[in-house]
């Protein structure tokens, strides 16, 4: 077992079982969440409770070892790091907007904007997948 893998429980449970980035359900996705480094080893992240974060597979593997992206002028921006937020759940309210009827979000602040783009948040596997847990009233 990882060190990483001994905190599973705690990070679910902070996370309230949903991707810290996208806000999809884990239980409602029939797959596996992965433990995400916020800020990479390689860019001197550690594996600590307070660098890392739920996140489900389309969102860790799109982000890989980044932690920039472009926002919708183009300009480099951080990527959303959820341990900036006491609780990080109210932190997500701050960078994005989920629209209810359609799954899509939207970036409420430049690095909303950024994360949403490079983590391809509303590819459309993603929105269907949101969608069907909005409908079942299953909203992370």
């Amino acid at each position: 077992m990882s060190r990483a893998e001994r905190f599973r429980e705690i990070i679910v449970g902070r996370a309230g079982g949903a991707c810290e980035y996208c806000r999809l359900l884990e239980e409602g996705t029939g797959v596996t969440f992965h433990l995400d480094h916020v800020i990479p080893p390689g860019a001197g992240g550690k594996t600590t409770l307070d660098n890392l974060a739920l996140s489900c597979p389309g969102c860790n593997l799109a982000k890989g070892n980044q932690t920039e992206g472009l926002d919708s002028a183009g300009r480099r921006q951080p990527l959303y790091n959820q341990r900036l937020h006491d609780p990080s759940y109210l932190g997500w309210f701050l960078h994005f907007v989920v629209d209810l009827d359609t799954g899509v979000i939207q970036g409420a602040t430049a690095v909303g904007e950024a994360t949403i783009t490079l983590l391809q948040i509303n590819a459309p596997s993603r929105v269907y997948a949101r969608r069907l847990q909005l409908l079942a009233g299953l909203w992370g």
